[in-house]
This record gives structure tokens, sequence and C-alpha cells, in this order.
């Protein structure tokens, strides 16, 4: 639903999603190709100790962006204008999204780690763990392939005035901000 909101607050709109499309691309992509490379490497590598340190940092930095995602959005619910809150809470209800995607990605490498020590040789227990692995990697990866397109459109939304329908419907806009829908958006002015 559109919205009639001055510029400066569009601008300050777009925020959330920026730092969330720099969370995604730059720590979120960095630990998965982390995880993903760290799986190829053998165990008396000179890299092997720097496995878990290169997810283990990109993660930290990612939960941080998220932390002062979900802060900000609470703040700005309670001081800021609504089309800001209402932008600042789109983005941390992605944020959701990712973190289940990580959750059920965790739960597919301990149960790998699980199956892995449940084998006697340990080939299998390797060959095991890092099938897991690879496997737990993929719907993380989508996940966070689909939410850099959905935050992308969001920019998109907060630069035209724009909030989702079903945000509208969660956190209704207050009595003095009338919205109009895309129809009346996009119609011609009549004569």
């Amino acid at each position: 639903m559109f919205f009639p909101i001055p510029e400066p607050v569009r601008r300050q709109a777009k925020s959330p999603h920026e730092v969330a499309m720099v969370n995604l691309v730059l720590f979120n992509l960095l630990m998965l190709i982390a995880l993903l490379g760290g799986s190829f490497v053998e165990s008396d590598s000179s890299l092997a100790p720097y496995k878990i340190l290169g997810v283990a940092v990109p993660l930290c930095i990612s939960l941080a962006i998220v932390a002062y995602t979900w802060v900000r959005a609470r703040r700005a619910a309670r001081d800021g204008p609504w089309f800001l809150a209402a932008h600042w809470r789109l983005a941390g209800i992605r944020y959701r999204i990712l973190l289940i995607a990580y959750l059920v990605g965790t739960g597919l490498i301990g149960l790998g780690w699980l199956l892995a020590h449940a084998q006697k040789s340990a080939g299998m227990q390797d060959l095991m763990f890092i099938a897991l692995q690879r496997v737990a990697i993929a719907p993380m990866l989508i996940t966070l392939m689909v939410l850099v397109m959905l935050e992308s459109g969001a920019i998109y939304q907060a630069q035209r005035g724009e909030v989702p329908d079903g945000l509208v419907k969660r956190v209704p806009p207050p009595a003095d901000l009338a919205g109009a829908d895309a129809e009346f958006e996009s119609a011609p002015p009549s004569a």
C-alpha cells in the first residue's frame, strides 16, 4: 500500500534494508563460503585451524547486525514515524526467516556430526559429516538469495512510499496517514 510520505522519511526507511543487504551479501555469504570451503580442507592442512574462525567471525558480526536491527525496530516503533518503524520491522521479520534457515542448517550439520560418530571407520565418519555439511549449506544459501531479492525490493518500496499489505495489516498506520492502492497511484490524472 502506498502512503504520502515525505522524501526524508522515505530515504531513512531505506536504511534498514541497506544494512540488511550489506549483512546478507557481505557477512552471511562470506560465512557460507567459509563453511563450504572448510568442508574441502583436509585436517592436516595449514588452513584447518582457521575453519571455525572463518565461520564464527562473520556469524558473530551478522548476529550483532541482526540484534542492532531488532533494537532499532523497537526504538522506531516507540519514537519514530510509522513508515520508518514499519520498514525497520520488515527487516527484522526477514532476519527471523534467515535465523530459521540457519537453525535448520545447524540441525543438519549436528545430525551429520551425530551420524558420523555412530560410524565405526574413520573414513565413513568423515564422509558422513562432510556430506551432511554440504547438504546443509543448500537451504541456507537458497534462503540467503531469496532474502537478498526481497530486501532489494524493499529498498525500492521504501523509496516509493510503499509498505507491504501484510505488514500494514499487522502494524496499522496512524489514522491521519491515508494509504492508497497501487491502482490509484498509477492511474492517470483526470481532465
